[in-house]
């Protein structure tokens, strides 16, 4: 078996570095491309809040010993787009916002509108919903 030297090793790295950097470039290209595309202004800050939204929707769907929300039950994602896009104007979003402060507001207007439910610290979601689902086992 031969021992690569080093160098080798570290310009194999390089190169894996500078495949990985072409790659994400061309894929930058692809998204602005597609960002340009979008029939809503500022499309990025559109794209930003939507992936906040479908963050929230992908990883509350379940109950969870590490959720403290869960999606409402029979809410699907066209739903929570639709009413966002109702919505927006009235949430005061902007880029200059952080992202913080965007999956908060977000956060918060799930919850208002009931898209997204809180569960009380005992694993039981609050009493308007409570009816329609089952406890997480512990």
């Amino acid at each position: 078996m031969k021992i690569e030297s080093l160098d080798v090793q570290k310009a194999q790295l390089d190169l894996q570095e500078q495949t990985r950097r072409d790659d994400v470039y061309n894929q930058m290209l692809e998204i602005n491309r597609l960002l340009g595309e979008v029939a809503v202004f500022p499309s990025l800050l559109w794209a930003w809040t939507f992936d906040v939204i479908k963050d929230i929707y992908d990883n509350n769907k379940e109950i969870a010993e590490y959720n403290d929300y869960v999606i409402a039950e029979g809410t699907e994602l066209k739903q929570i787009f639709d009413k966002f896009w109702d919505d927006v104007d009235s949430l005061g979003i902007n880029m200059d916002l952080g992202g913080e402060i965007i999956e908060e507001v977000i956060r918060d207007w799930m919850i208002d509108n009931d898209f997204l439910v809180v569960l009380d610290d005992d694993g039981w979601l609050n009493e308007r919903n409570e009816p329609d689902w089952n406890v997480l086992d512990d």
